[in-house]
């Protein structure tokens, strides 16, 4: 996964702070539909992946004393767009072919908001719960996949896949410096599939914050 940021002017340095009792005090907003599974064929509900992926990173920064990210659907629309065409390019880039959208400069001003800075990060991660673990094939064909201790392991909901890419963000220091820089306002963030991808298909997600 790679992140990139910019900004016009001076970018605002993250400072961590720990605030006795301020992480119990948070809670992940439900996102109603968001168990259903993310469909490998079809349509991905884009509103579903923006409003769950939001959750998740609305619960980080309140665990580190943050303020909310707006939804924003101009930013979301273009996340989107640059995810499908990652998934179809098969490249994780922050750079793309889509014309008036081919930098992250350039898809924050797609969005149709006024910002004074933007960041943006992607991932790519597999159809099924099967990332970082050790797993078993018990049918290729059928994408039948159990972890070592013989448990089914099932594809991925819009919550499970928003709160993995969101965690694998967290753990890395560039992209959790994006998801909890105080002077973001908005987020938004979609989601596209490849199915040539191995075992069963990948996700390509990213995510476009403007503050």
């Amino acid at each position: 996964m790679r992140m990139v940021k910019f900004g016009f002017g001076a970018l605002v340095m993250l400072a961590a702070l720990s605030v006795a009792g301020a992480a119990d005090a948070c809670s992940l907003a439900r996102v109603s539909g968001a168990e259903a599974v993310v469909p490998a064929t079809g349509r991905i509900d884009a509103r579903l992946v923006d409003a769950s992926i939001r959750a998740e990173v609305n619960y980080q920064r309140c665990r580190a004393g943050l303020s909310e990210l707006a939804e924003a659907p101009g930013l979301a629309e273009a996340a989107a767009t640059h995810a499908k065409w990652m998934a179809r390019s098969r490249t994780m880039s922050h750079e793309s072919s889509v014309p008036g959208q081919s930098s992250v400069k350039a898809r924050l001003k797609s969005a149709g908001i006024d910002f004074r800075a933007g960041s943006e990060n992607i991932g790519m991660v597999a159809r099924y719960g099967i990332d970082g673990i050790q797993f078993r094939i018990r049918d290729a064909s059928s994408c039948a996949f159990a972890t070592q201790a013989g448990e089914p392991i099932g594809a991925h909901s819009y919550q499970s896949l928003a709160r993995h890419i969101v965690n694998l963000w967290a753990a890395s220091p560039a992209h959790r410096k994006n998801m909890l820089d105080p002077s973001m306002r908005m987020v938004g963030s979609g989601a596209g599939f490849d199915a040539s991808a191995p075992y069963c298909g990948a996700y390509y997600v990213s995510q476009e914050y403007a503050g």
